[in-house]
C-alpha cells in the first residue's frame, strides 16, 4: 500500500518558523510538514521516502512494527488544531510514537492531502489492523 505523504517529527513542529505557520494557513497550500514524499506499508515496516524541505535533500525513514509504541489519530499539545487552516475541522494528523536509537520519537503523518482533506482516518484503521497482525 502506497500513499502521498507529508510528515514531520515533533521537534520539527515545535521549532517551526513563522513562515512555516503562515504557509500552513494559506489557502491551497499544504499543512505544516518538513518532509514530503511517499509512504509504503510493507508487512514488517513503514517506509517513508521523499524530500526534506529544510535541507533540500532526499530522505528516507524505515519504522519497523516492533519499534512502534503508539498509534494515535488527533491533535495533541505539540501539533494542535491551531497549527492548521480550518482549526482541524476536516482532518487530524496521525501520530506514531516509536523508538529509534534508544530514544522515543513522535512522527506526525498526513496522508493523501487534498484541499483540506486527508485519508488519515482510513490509514489509522488500516494501521491498527496492520499492527495487530
Amino acid at each position: 500500500m502506497e500513499s502521498s505523504t507529508l510528515w514531520a517529527f515533533e521537534e520539527d513542529i515545535l521549532t517551526r518558523s513563522w513562515l512555516d505557520w503562515l504557509t500552513a494557513h494559506t489557502l491551497l497550500l499544504k499543512p505544516l510538514h518538513r518532509y514530503e514524499g511517499k509512504l509504503n506499508i510493507l508487512p514488517d515496516r513503514l517506509c517513508f521516502s521523499g524530500k526534506d524541505k529544510r535541507m533540500g535533500n532526499d530522505t528516507s525513514l524505515d519504522i519497523y512494527k516492533f519499534q512502534i509504541i503508539q498509534l494515535y489519530l488527533g491533535f495533541d499539545e505539540s501539533f494542535n488544531a491551531l497549527e492548521t487552516r480550518g482549526l482541524g475541522l476536516t482532518w487530524a494528523p496521525l501520530r506514531l510514537t516509536f523508538t529509534q536509537n534508544d530514544k522515543e520519537e513522535k512522527l506526525y503523518i498526513i496522508t493523501n492531502y487534498n484541499l483540506g482533506w486527508t485519508d488519515n482516518k482510513e490509514y489509522f484503521e488500516f494501521l491498527k489492523d496492520w499492527l495487530s497482525s
